[in-house]
């Protein structure tokens, strides 16, 4: 554990990313491809034995497009694209179907780091607003991830930039937090796993920011001698640590 900078005078809201933050990012993507075309082999669509590398390249297609633009590309408008190559006659109400289908797997099977529910509770018993801010390409994933996990109703807002349309490091899509919240960026904080998106955003609008590195998220590497977090944790509970050093607040018993 790892901390910079000196004390805040007031610290009243929390942001977290998701996947890699509060969840466990495990890979599915073969998994609900397979799913997907299982489903559309019961449904009567036409499943090519190229079936599963049209819809890999759609997803590639999709977070390219993304990185490129800044603009979310949609899970949906990625099974549109694959659809078309497929010949499936995909009007709105089976894309709607398939992106459902397609997370299955995933929303089935999502696992959330072990202390995260409680260091949720505790940086609410601290009196502190808690939100969310993700990126990914279904809002409904998101929902769902939370609901199954019981992280839902410690957020509020959650914030995907498939429903804001822009990803982070966007600086509107912290804002946009913030200005729920009705709280200035220097009495807030971000906890995430991604230097670029997570840390430099928040601290391009004057956020605090700690790195989590349950998981080491592999992209770090190419941006880790320009960017640097405010506090680095090993686990959850660790950010709560930090966080209670920076505010002030007793650990529990006290």
């Amino acid at each position: 554990m790892t901390i910079r900078g000196g004390q805040p005078e007031l610290l009243r809201g929390i942001i977290f990313d998701l996947f890699g933050t509060l969840i466990v990012p495990d890979r599915f993507e073969e998994t609900n491809i397979a799913h997907l075309l299982e489903w559309a082999a019961v449904r009567g669509l036409p499943v090519s034995p190229d079936a599963t590398q049209v819809v890999e390249e759609a997803s590639t297609w999709m977070w390219q497009e993304t990185r490129l633009t800044g603009r979310q590309v949609l899970r949906r408008e990625a099974l549109a694209r694959a659809a078309d190559q497929l010949g499936w006659r995909a009007d709105e109400a089976l894309l709607t179907e398939a992106t459902r289908v397609f997370f299955t797997p995933e929303v089935g099977t999502v696992r959330a780091y072990p202390d995260a529910v409680t260091s949720l509770e505790a940086l609410g018993q601290m009196g502190l607003r808690l939100g969310l801010i993700s990126i990914a390409s279904d809002h409904g994933l998101v929902e769902q991830v939370l609901h199954r996990t019981g992280l839902a109703p410690y957020l509020d807002p959650v914030v995907s930039s498939a429903a804001f349309g822009r990803v982070k490091p966007d600086p509107g899509i912290f804002r946009f937090v913030l200005e729920r919240w009705g709280s200035p960026p220097e009495q807030c904080v971000m906890v995430g796993d991604t230097l670029d998106a997570d840390i430099e955003g928040a601290q391009a609008l004057g956020m605090r920011a700690i790195l989590v590195t349950m998981d080491p998220n592999p992209n770090n590497a190419r941006v880790a001698d320009r960017i640097r977090p405010d506090a680095t944790a090993a686990t959850l509970e660790q950010a709560v640590q930090i966080i209670r050093t920076w505010t002030g607040h007793p650990e529990p018993g006290a």
